[in-house]
């Protein structure tokens, strides 16, 4: 590269560091279980080299019985010793892999189509992106995967080009991190495998590296095979009850086991499904189904960028394009995870697939704008696609930094009050002998874990988890002076009660010894003492 594209790209990269790191105490409104179990373990690792169970150096953590990925905990170590656990420390992993992603994206651009302009269009675009900057601002190891997938195959094509060893090592290492991502990543190394496969029959790598790859595909697999997640196949769509039901409706009105049953009514249900996230409507529109990742208001990408996707694929066939077949096909298969979940639109489960938008859109920019000969006329083109994509993104990014952190639902979803609830009970610590806390919404013991930066070796002789519930999903129900069993029912001296209004609903308790933690326009807990 010379030194005018990098000093572009550190621009980008700057620009990219700017939106992650604008206005990051109002939005994300609050601070959710997930990015607060990923803190503690990675804190509990840091003192101990256990995670909060007391398991040395795990492949997964087990946390609220999910068994997470654990890649994020790891990363995020350094930051926590330099921050010190919080909120900040425990999303500034993301917020550095910010800064580096519009290299990234460069390179992987570039090594699809070898062109620096488009490559450079496609890092802006990346860096703007309201779909893709909403993950990143939080701790959320989607994004973090993401770069891994796609630092993993920018290597695998500089490999294909230069044939250098250093290319290979660095690939098979890039791996590494990559399985131990989010929970698409192992769907990724399938991909991914196809490719090399790809490649070894077109002679671009050898036989013998793509039995090395294998080997060390299946080393990775490992993990899975012992450990076998309830979380994942719970969020399977062939295991959601739903499909069960409306199988046994439309049998129940005459239809033949044959024709309905859950293999065909399923994938039926499941390739509709996988054809609604190429939508206007998905992409466009709503985004994710849930409010932490997606609102009707902030667009995923702007309708621009939509239609240069069809601009984009028209380029890619007329130009011939090398590998606009293995481009294509990555775009097509990227929202699999996503698809295969009966939980509804997921951004989470299809971010990569935005990275493959926005190489193909970013293309059929650069190729239309190239194809008018006359310069003051390209010119006139240019302003006004800046001038459209422009307007649309600022409404994106305008509603999500000004409007949907102050959205009921926005509250609601972010898990808010619970760091208001946590700073309560450390004030109250000493003078309280037992704490009774509601956990309707969540998992409240790990925030009151990482709010009080809960000696872990402490915790590590207390954790207990209870059995999962049909979503995968375990409970704590009381650790130190804390209870998770909210009732009123008898009500002891020196005790503090933290719950919903409608925990209190039909119990005997004195009103005006109720003290309200609210989250504008929210009004969260009721906090009951009892002297």
């Amino acid at each position: 590269m010379n030194k005018k594209i990098i000093f572009i790209l550190i621009c980008i990269s700057l620009l990219s560091f700017f939106i992650n790191t604008y206005k990051k105490n109002a939005t994300p409104a609050c601070f959710t279980t997930d990015e607060a179990a990923d803190g503690y373990n990675a804190y509990s690792l840091l003192k101990t080299g256990r995670d909060e169970y007391g398991t040395v150096l795990p492949l997964r953590l087990k946390s609220f019985g999910d068994y997470k990925m654990p890649l994020y905990s790891y990363l995020s170590i350094p930051f926590i010793a330099i921050g010190g656990l919080n909120e900040t420390s425990t999303r500034a992993l993301n917020t550095f892999i910010a800064v580096l992603f519009p290299f990234v994206i460069f390179g992987l651009s570039y090594q699809f189509l070898k062109n620096r302009l488009s490559a450079i269009v496609t890092a802006l675009l990346f860096s703007l992106s309201p779909g893709i900057q909403m993950i990143g601002r939080q701790a959320h190891e989607a994004y973090l995967t993401t770069f891994f997938i796609c630092l993993s195959i920018f290597l695998l094509f500089l490999l294909k080009e230069k044939k250098r060893i250093i290319y290979a090592i660095l690939f098979l290492i890039s791996l590494i991190p990559l399985s131990f991502g989010y929970q698409f990543s192992r769907l990724w190394l399938g991909f991914i495998t196809l490719v090399i496969f790809f490649f070894a029959i077109k002679k671009y790598v050898s036989w013998k590296f793509f039995v090395l790859y294998i080997a060390l595909f299946f080393f990775l697999l490992v993990p899975d095979i012992i450990i076998r997640p309830a979380r994942v196949n719970n969020l399977l769509f062939f295991n959601n009850i739903g499909l069960g039901l409306q199988t046994a409706e439309l049998r129940s009105e005459g239809g033949t086991r044959m024709i309905y049953n859950k293999a065909t009514v399923g994938l039926k249900n499941f390739l509709f499904s996988h054809l609604t996230y190429f939508s206007p409507q998905f992409l466009v529109i709503q985004g994710d189904d849930n409010k932490r990742f997606g609102y009707e208001g902030i667009s995923p990408i702007t309708l621009v960028e939509y239609i240069f996707i069809f601009i984009g694929i028209y380029y890619l066939f007329r130009d011939r394009q090398k590998f606009r077949f293995i481009l294509i096909a990555l775009f097509f298969i990227s929202p699999l995870s996503g698809s295969f979940s009966w939980a509804g639109y997921s951004i989470t489960r299809s971010l990569p697939m935005f990275i493959f938008i926005y190489v193909i859109s970013a293309y059929g920019f650069v190729r239309l704008v190239q194809s008018f000969n006359e310069a003051s006329f390209r010119r006139l083109i240019v302003l006004g696609l800046i001038a459209t994509y422009g307007i649309f993104s600022f409404y994106s990014l305008d509603f999500y930094f000004n409007h949907y952190p102050k959205r009921a639902q926005t509250i609601r979803a972010w898990q808010c009050g619970n760091r208001e609830m946590a700073q309560l009970v450390k004030e109250n610590y000493q003078k309280t002998d037992i704490f009774y806390i509601t956990k309707k919404n969540g998992q409240p013991y790990i925030f009151l874990l990482f709010y009080l930066g809960y000696d872990p070796l402490r915790y590590q002789k207390q954790a207990q988890l209870s059995k999962l519930d049909e979503f995968g999903f375990g409970q704590v129900e009381k650790f130190d002076k804390f209870n998770f069993a909210f009732s009123l029912d008898n009500q002891k001296q020196r005790a503090i009660y933290i719950g919903y209004p409608d925990d209190f609903a039909g119990h005997q308790f004195q009103r005006d010894r109720i003290k309200k933690i609210t989250v504008p326009p929210e009004e969260i807990f009721w906090v009951y003492m009892k002297d």
